[in-house]
């Protein structure tokens, strides 16, 4: 009996058993939440572990929706549901081109926007486009916890680079890590889970590194800019746009976060025209990497909505105040954090210096955080302020209860 439970065990992929032993904390302790809240439905548990954004989208995107299914539009917009070309349709993409040529200052045209499933999607079809067994791709801690795992399951070596103490890029550590194998740099900004928008210069100081390499040995090292949350700006901040700053980067972003439309999966790859000249067969080569990941195509139907929504955000000013209280009050009951300039994430510094032991504590005070361990960065937490601005005070009161019982 337990040789055949052993043989059902063995049955499972080894490697995706390897792969699922990294980048698990964020699912790890809201399932945790999850099974504490059946266990007791009654428990007053503040969860702040999941980046589910819960600020309400706004009433354009349902009116929208309502205009497409009903065929108010028309035909040419009014959505089917039958499969399209696997980069997107051709008049949602065109739109997005020339929206982004006005907005990051580069020529991009309808063969350099792609459509995926999600930023993630965006970025597994550029994972498995350019990573070769062996390849180096280098990220910057803190790092959103499922890059390496991304890397690694094509074979690849993620580096980790470290950043500095207001989590910005350590340049100089950063030169020091390219190799003949580096592959490609993955950039996150702003940021999961710091919240931190990194500064135009040192981001040319990244490319200057790059540029420089390119010209003394010929080795291209293509950047991935993961964004997210590049339309969830704070008020008074500045967002570089990567794609007139260095010749080989690619943008991926989605709607999740400024739209909140989290689980409806729709993103986009973009990149410039001049870049798409130097790579014409990139499209197909997208095409095809999609095909074998099974994405086939994003969903036709949120292709269809976003020239219809494309300028809508949600309100913004709703993470900020939250934010703003929650790290005011632990900055005043001693905790070292840095502030956030865009999104709803905030990465205080532990109390203690294993943070997973504090986050274990914190449960015991009714609040679920994250260990910064699982982002590359031990010694820190992150709080996903995805709740009433009530709730989230309550937690920030609690995690200094906890600290002073620490």
């Amino acid at each position: 009996m337990n040789k055949s439970i052993e043989n059902i065990k063995n049955s499972v992929s080894k490697k995706i058993i390897s792969l699922s032993s990294h980048g698990g904390d964020i699912r790890r302790v809201f399932m945790l939440g999850q099974e504490l809240k059946m266990q007791n439905p009654d428990l007053n548990l503040i969860d702040l572990s999941l980046g589910n954004p819960d600020v309400e989208h706004p009433k354009e995107v349902d009116q929208a929706l309502i205009s497409l299914l009903g065929g108010n539009s028309t035909a040419k917009e009014n959505p089917s549901h039958r499969y399209m070309d696997a980069a997107g349709l051709p008049e949602v993409r065109n739109y997005i081109a020339s929206q982004l040529s006005i907005s990051e200052g580069v020529s991009v045209v309808q063969d350099s926007v792609y459509l995926t499933v999600g930023a993630a999607g965006g970025l597994q079809i550029l994972l498995r486009s350019f990573l070769d067994e062996g390849d180096e791709a280098i990220i910057f801690s803190p790092f959103f916890p499922e890059y390496v795992p991304y890397i690694l399951n094509f074979d690849a070596v993620p580096v980790i680079c470290p950043c500095d103490a207001q989590h910005k890029p350590n340049v100089e550590a950063f030169a020091k890590l390219i190799t003949n194998k580096t592959k490609l740099v993955l950039l996150n900004s702003p940021n999961n889970p710091s919240g931190v928008v990194y500064p135009r210069d040192h981001l040319e100081k990244i490319f200057a590194v790059l540029n420089e390499k390119f010209k003394s040995t010929g080795q291209v090292i293509h950047v991935v800019s993961d964004e997210p949350y590049s339309r969830v700006i704070y008020k008074n901040e500045i967002f570089p746009n990567i794609l007139p700053l260095y010749p080989f980067s690619w943008v991926v972003r989605s709607y999740s976060k400024d739209l909140c439309l989290a689980g409806e999966r729709i993103g986009y790859i973009a990149w410039s025209e001049s870049l798409l000249k130097q790579l014409p067969f990139i499209p197909n080569t997208f095409r095809n990497a999609s095909r074998i990941l099974g994405f086939v195509c994003a969903p036709r139907l949120m292709q269809s909505l976003i020239p219809h929504i494309y300028h809508e955000r949600v309100d913004v000013d709703i993470y900020e105040n939250r934010v703003s209280e929650f790290v005011d009050y632990l900055t005043k009951n001693g905790f070292n954090v840095v502030k956030p300039q865009a999104g709803f994430f905030v990465f205080p510094q532990s109390p203690i210096q294993d943070d997973r032991l504090f986050c274990d504590r914190l449960v015991s005070h009714g609040v679920l955080c994250v260990p910064g361990s699982g982002f590359g960065s031990p010694g820190y937490f992150r709080a996903s302020l995805t709740q009433d601005i009530s709730l989230i005070e309550e937690a920030a009161r609690r995690i200094v209860d906890c600290a002073r019982a620490a």
